[in-house]
């Protein structure tokens, strides 16, 4: 009475093992494919972004020069033809006053606290040298 018992356990056992292993093993599902973005093609306008930005690019270099060139601040020191200009509250430029330099309005002179606009060129050490100066009031 056992052994038919065992052998059809076995049997029993043995297809559930063999069904169960089939359904384990489909394969996954396939991906569908993601579709990319592609750039439209080159239309009449492409001239025209092309010369904006060309156009923005220049202005953010004479931007650049000027801001190299120029200096608006308060004075902290002055001696002769030395200047230094606070331009923000970590930041400091040093200005050498030249013969011939022009101070607005006629005969203001710069001192400690006063507020001006310089403009003049940049030296290789990062000194301007100040061709105009003029006092804020």
């Amino acid at each position: 009475m056992r052994l038919p018992l065992i052998v059809t356990s076995g049997l029993v056992l043995g297809f559930a093992a063999t069904t169960f292993a089939g359904a384990q093993s489909t394969p996954p599902p396939v991906p569908t494919p993601i579709p990319v973005a592609t750039l439209p093609p080159p239309g009449p306008n492409d001239q025209i972004i092309r010369d904006v930005i060309g156009i923005g690019a220049q202005i953010l270099q004479r931007n650049a020069v000027n801001a190299r060139n120029n200096a608006r601040g308060t004075v902290s020191y002055f001696r002769r033809f030395d200047l230094q200009v606070q331009c923000g509250p970590n930041c400091y430029r040093n200005v050498r006053l030249h013969p011939g330099t022009i101070i607005n309005p006629r005969g203001a002179t710069p001192g400690v606290g006063t507020s001006v606009d310089v403009n003049g060129r940049t030296d290789p050490d990062g000194t301007l040298e100040a061709d105009n100066i003029t006092v804020r009031q």
